[in-house]
């Protein structure tokens, strides 16, 4: 992978200001909404050190999201300007963790996200070695209070109702042709009646990806109920979990 030439910083920030009509019914910042927002500054910030999308495609290798939690601490002002800040906090064999700090523009924070990513190379789809690369060059142990759980649990068993179909259609697609991060997202908590958003706010969303979607695909959604707050979602294609996530409201 190409480096670039010049020193640069190991935590990059970016400005979001979010426009009404990305807003919800409460007038509130969504959490696929704030997801893409993630992946914006996590792809300029490997952009703007030689990790981009074109020097991956130089290689025939592409970034992929397998892990994501984010925690919110003020909601509401989500919705005004905000910053996010992300660096690098580990790289493995096969999988680089990076972190976000989410502040107002006078730096106040609003929540925290970790995630972690893979390389794969585009013919084979099979992971890439990290241990070379140069990446651990922009490590920081800069804290990041979020957690990733083991495992989600697996809300395929035991689930509240009988599963709700979905079949990706081609807007459901990103650059590497298979199901948008975000569209998972959207599925999962669109699992949620209006009136658990209108009475409640999402405090922590952690999702897992276990296996790529493809166009045409027909998925089964389902959740479970872990407690009063807590929620486990999964999306399966004949049986098998191709992504799952756990939601806990406030």
């Amino acid at each position: 992978m190409k480096k670039t030439e010049q020193p640069i910083g190991k935590v990059g920030t970016y400005a979001y200001q979010t426009e009404v009509y990305s807003l919800d019914f409460r007038g509130r910042l969504t959490i696929p909404t704030l997801g893409d927002y993630l992946l914006h500054a996590a792809t300029c910030h490997a952009a703007e050190r030689g990790y981009g999308y074109e020097d991956m495609e130089a290689r025939n290798t592409a970034w992929v999201l397998s892990r994501l939690a984010i925690e919110i601490s003020d909601e509401i002002r989500l919705s005004e300007p905000i910053r996010i800040m992300t660096w690098v906090e580990r790289v493995e064999r096969i999988f680089t963790y990076r972190c976000f700090e989410i502040t107002t523009p006078a730096g106040e924070t609003l929540g925290y996200a970790r995630s972690v990513w893979a390389a794969i190379d585009k013919t084979t789809r099979r992971p890439v070695s990290l241990v070379e690369t140069g990446l651990s060059d922009y490590l920081t142990l800069r804290p990041c209070p979020v957690s990733l759980s083991g495992k989600p649990a697996a809300a395929e068993q035991s689930p509240d109702a009988e599963a709700m179909s979905y079949t990706v259609k081609y807007s459901d697609l990103d650059i590497n042709g298979h199901l948008n991060s975000i569209k998972y997202m959207e599925a999962m908590l669109d699992l949620f009646d209006i009136e658990t958003y209108r009475t409640r706010s999402i405090a922590r969303f952690e999702i897992a990806f276990l296996a790529e979607g493809r166009y045409g695909m027909r998925l089964d959604l389902y959740r479970r109920s872990l407690g009063d707050t807590r929620y486990a979602t999964a999306i399966c294609h004949e049986g098998k979990a191709v992504c799952r996530a756990e939601v806990e409201f406030r």
